[in-house]
């Protein structure tokens, strides 16, 4: 082929390809980073990235002939550009998401999916800072969490949360509440609005906890203690039903003969969480069990030195495993 011919016809037409092509390679292998760090710092990696390859490929067109060695230039300093902006993205926001203060802060669980949150109700702690790992399970959407202290959300939000676009997590850190009621929604789906409790006290330990909360978790068709200790004033038990696809609840008798039904908690299918909101209860001890699952069983006790301890080490499941 004539160099005239090669350089008038068919390098015009071949360099916009290659740019193009270029461009595609790049888009495709770096989404894999800008999928891994914050909605901001994608934004300006990919900026920074876009920047680099127009302005190498305009150098490279300017020239008046374009030759392979040009073209491997220019892919060599697009490739340098993208790895430079994906190192300083990683190394400056990588650990964003990731819990901060070395797993120390306290972990509440959130999910998005079908345009609805899972669960609609939470138990924070109060005066502490926590974090909000937070799921977006609907592909193709984007989700986030707020939180406002009116029901009607109006005001200021006291905190936003990035919108992130499913499939994909993120850890939101939250400044400490005061202990109270809150509210939280997605910003995009005003239908998506959930209930925030922040109590005193921190999460409590399983089965263990006063005026400020119990938590008790279902897996393997089995309680993780077979004692619940409460004050004689109203609280919550958070029950996390972590067995998939299985019924469970709490319903707590006056014995074991459920004559007297004292508390009837909502079945809910795992894996999902939810905050029963228990009335205040006569001193004493009373019993608690699955409807579904009679095996799974224990005693609540009631009395005013209740949330100091669990009284000795953990007692076997109550259920088969």
């Amino acid at each position: 082929m004539k160099p005239v011919v090669r350089d008038r016809l068919v390098m015009p037409i071949l360099l916009p390809l290659a740019i193009l092509a270029v461009i595609a390679g790049v888009l495709y292998g770096f989404s894999r980073i800008l999928l891994s760090i914050t909605p901001t710092a994608a934004t300006v990696t990919a900026i920074v990235v876009a920047s680099g390859v127009l302005a190498t490929a305009s150098t490279a067109a300017g020239r008046k002939q374009v030759r392979l060695s040009t073209l491997g230039a220019m892919l060599g300093v697009t490739g340098g550009v993208a790895m430079l902006a994906g190192g300083i993205a990683l190394a400056v926001t990588g650990g964003a998401e990731e819990e901060p203060g070395g797993g120390e802060r306290p972990v509440v669980a959130i999910a998005a999916f079908n345009i609805a949150f899972e669960p609609t109700s939470l138990t924070v702690p109060a005066g502490e800072a926590f974090t909000i790992r937070f799921h977006n399970q609907d592909a193709g959407t984007d989700h986030n969490v707020e939180i406002f202290d009116d029901p009607e959300f109006g005001g200021t939000a006291l905190f936003a949360g990035d919108l992130i676009t499913g499939v994909r997590e993120i850890d939101y850190a939250v400044d400490p509440l005061e202990a109270g009621a809150y509210f939280f929604r997605c910003i995009v789906h005003a239908s998506m609005t959930g209930e925030m409790q922040a109590v005193g006290g921190g999460p409590g330990e399983p089965g263990q906890g006063g005026a400020g909360g119990v938590t008790v978790v279902a897996q393997d068709v089995a309680f993780d203690t077979s004692t619940i200790e409460l004050t004689p004033v109203p609280t919550t038990i958070t029950f996390d039903n972590r067995d998939a696809g299985v019924q469970h609840n709490i319903a707590i008798y006056g014995d074991s003969s459920l004559a007297d039904t004292l508390f009837d908690g909502e079945l809910v299918t795992g894996p999902t969480t939810i905050q029963y909101e228990i009335p205040a209860l006569p001193p004493g001890e009373h019993y608690f069990q699955c409807v579904v699952h009679p095996n799974m069983s224990g005693t609540v006790v009631v009395s005013d030195s209740a949330g100091g301890g669990g009284g000795g080490p953990p007692p076997e499941p109550t259920g088969p495993s």
